[in-house]
């Protein structure tokens, strides 16, 4: 089971740096569906805001259609090709915080990275797709999971 970070879904559904790295992921693993936890969800959508503002503030073009992505999640979501899973928020919270413990002091780990790898873990992932550096340190230093570089 993959679990895929905000960034990769930001990767994938509305183009970026990072966007051919994730469809080549994506493609050269067949497992489907991708698994989609209410968190995942909003902060892909966020992020799919927040690169928008920060394009046009920078004066740029921005490349997509914030609706058009969204939308594209949905249908994604409708056509099993995304499947919504429960998490218990609580159980996620407490092993949030025991990675915390385990792990912040050395690596500087922040909250929402934490928060990402213990989802994983309790959706029982065993590979974790992310463009961030920082929570691919941690998902790599927990050694759950295979987590591939994905820049090219």
């Amino acid at each position: 089971m993959i679990y895929a970070d905000p960034s990769f879904f930001l990767s994938f559904y509305a183009f970026d740096a990072n966007s051919e790295a994730a469809y080549d992921t994506y493609r050269h693993d067949r497992r489907r569906p991708l698994f989609f936890t209410q968190w995942q969800r909003f902060e892909t959508r966020n992020a799919v805001r927040l690169a928008a503002h920060r394009l046009k503030r920078a004066r740029q073009a921005v490349p997509f259609q914030i609706g058009q992505v969204l939308k594209e999640i949905e249908d994604d979501l409708r056509e099993g090709i995304l499947r919504h899973q429960e998490l218990d928020w609580r159980e996620a919270f407490r092993l949030a915080e025991e990675l915390s413990e385990t792990h912040t002091e050395a690596s500087g780990c922040v909250s929402v990275d934490l928060w990402h790898v213990a989802c994983a873990i309790l959706i029982g992932a065993d590979t974790f797709w992310t463009f961030d550096g920082e929570q691919h340190a941690l998902a790599k230093a927990v050694q759950k999971f295979k987590v591939p570089t994905l820049r090219v």
